[in-house]
């Protein structure tokens, strides 16, 4: 069964993507292909189109999904 409002929501958030700045230095730390946190993304990603810094956005970094939680450091 296909849930045309997941589909659409990733939609959303890929339109979104490739509209704003995400800072660079975080890309790789956003799940393009997650079915996780869509609201959350689409919320985030809405923010920096308007222009608000990560600063102003409450939940910025919960959408991190890729950034490592368990302690481990990167470079």
């Amino acid at each position: 069964m296909i849930d045309l409002e997941l589909i659409q929501k990733k939609v959303k958030v890929n339109d979104l993507w490739s509209k704003v700045d995400f800072p660079p230095m975080l890309e790789q730390f956003f799940d393009l292909d997650s079915d996780e946190l869509l609201d959350e993304k689409i919320t985030v990603l809405t923010a920096l189109k308007e222009g608000k810094t990560v600063d102003e956005i409450p939940g910025f970094y919960d959408v991190l999904e890729l950034y490592p939680g368990d302690g481990t450091h990167w470079d």
